[in-house]
């Protein structure tokens, strides 16, 4: 009975702590394994985290940017194509989103301008557990 017992006290302690691992705030810089291929606009980093999705491990990244909203688009747009972006319905004309698609990542983009400056929001979901 105490070795039935052990094996499933076992797999959740690693399930938390597979978790935990995975759950990181970083602060104001990219998280540790942020792929490196994946262009960051010049700006201040605010949150760098580690995070887990629905799909698997990944990362989110806040930066907020002098430049111009219609060039911080641009800069994504040169890299991942301007079919991957559109305006967001109802959100006013500075706030722009993306949806790109490499391999098995994904990276979700949210760009919109407040106050003289530019914000965005990357999700970067990798696509794998491990």
């Amino acid at each position: 009975m105490k070795r039935a017992l052990a094996i499933p006290v076992v797999f959740v302690i690693a399930v938390l702590v597979y978790m935990i691992h995975n759950h990181a705030d970083y602060g104001e810089a990219l998280p540790p394994g942020f792929p490196s291929d994946i262009p960051v606009v010049a700006g201040e980093i605010i949150s760098g985290r580690r995070t887990l999705f629905e799909d698997g491990r990944g990362y989110v990244v806040d930066v907020r940017t002098d430049l111009p909203y219609r060039e911080v688009v641009a800069f994504y747009a040169d890299r991942y194509g301007e079919d991957g972006f559109r305006d967001a319905p109802g959100m006013g004309e500075a706030f722009s989103v993306g949806d790109i698609r490499i391999g098995d990542r994904r990276i979700l983009l949210e760009v919109h301008s407040r106050d003289m400056q530019t914000y965005v929001t990357m999700a970067v979901h990798l696509g794998e557990w491990w």
